[in-house]
């Protein structure tokens, strides 16, 4: 994977979990309401939520499985619940070097499993 690779399926991943709460719940409410009402646009919408709020499940399965499940949570407060890369080094008494180097080997490490 290059560099370029890297970075831009980075960014995908960090924009999917920045609203993957509310997709989340939007998925949710789509399915209680009935997704098969024939609206083809609802159907679209609810396809394309779901494909998103798998790729960021998918992705934080796959980082439990290959890295652990402190480099899960890690990657889930950083990422989903956006909390600052100073805050979480402090809670995991880490530096945020180590925490930035921890998360970049950890996303490649499950993307080049791929």
């Amino acid at each position: 994977m290059t560099e370029k690779e890297f970075k831009a399926k980075t960014e995908a991943l960090k924009d999917s979990c920045r609203i993957y709460r509310k997709e989340k719940q939007t998925l949710l409410d789509m399915e209680k309401a009935g997704v098969n009402t024939g609206d083809f646009s609802k159907t679209q919408l609810y396809l394309f939520i779901k494909e998103d709020v798998e790729f960021v499940e998918q992705t934080l399965k796959q980082i439990e499985k290959v890295c652990g499940k402190n480099a899960r949570l890690l990657i889930w407060l950083l990422f989903v619940e956006e909390r600052t890369q100073a805050a979480v080094a402090q809670e995991f008494d880490i530096t945020r070097r180590q925490l930035q180097y921890s998360v970049n080997k950890w996303l490649r490490m499950i993307w080049e499993e791929e």
